[in-house]
């Protein structure tokens, strides 16, 4: 019998070594399935870091480069209560799926892809307790979609972070406590 997994790497067309490899690293993961994506990644990287030592190819530290920046996109993809898709956002904000996705594309809602599906999904943390947008969130997101190279992920990582400029605070916690000019200032430095 087949398993879900065997399918998966079967669809990728890896060599068999490469498909033993990810069914022993899929085993492991499902061993310790309780632990969060972001944390699971991040204790890859570390073992990646730990088996590889110092001296190691370039290759191989961007292998770990890129290890480290999943993480880091799990990280803040669960952030303040993870994400919704187009559908959940639809129903949080009574409209249909479709003007969810326009107010994406225009660039009123804040959104990023997932790798292999395509899909739309939006950080919780964009809305309130109503059900609505953050006062505020779209004027600053109209600013930072002025700088081209800024993607959906360096968004999310301008609200938040910690900005030293913001008196060591993170933009969303300004938005929330309707502290709007100020984040916006902060938006025109970041998108510069």
């Amino acid at each position: 019998m087949t398993t879900t997994l065997e399918k998966r790497s079967a669809k990728l067309n890896l060599p068999l070594a490469e498909q033993a490899v990810m069914n022993e690293f899929a085993e492991v993961i499902r061993k310790h399935r309780q632990q969060s994506p972001g944390t699971l990644a991040r204790l890859v990287g570390l073992a990646f870091d730990a088996s590889l030592g110092a001296g190691e190819s370039r290759e191989n530290r961007l292998a770990r480069a890129h290890v480290r920046g999943l993480a880091a996109r799990q990280q803040l993809a669960e952030a303040e209560g993870g994400s919704l898709s187009a559908e959940d956002a639809a129903r949080l904000l009574e409209i249909s799926k479709t003007a969810v996705l326009k107010r994406e594309a225009a660039g009123r809602l804040l959104a990023w892809r997932e790798e292999r599906l395509r899909a739309a999904r939006f950080p919780v943390w964009q809305f309130n307790a109503r059900g609505q947008v953050l006062d505020g969130f779209e004027s600053v997101l109209g600013i930072l979609n002025q700088d081209q190279r800024l993607d959906a992920w360096g968004k999310i990582l301008f609200f938040l972070q910690e900005r030293e400029s913001l008196g060591h605070r993170r933009p969303l916690d300004l938005l929330r406590a309707g502290k709007q000019k100020e984040v916006q200032l902060a938006a025109q430095a970041y998108a510069e």
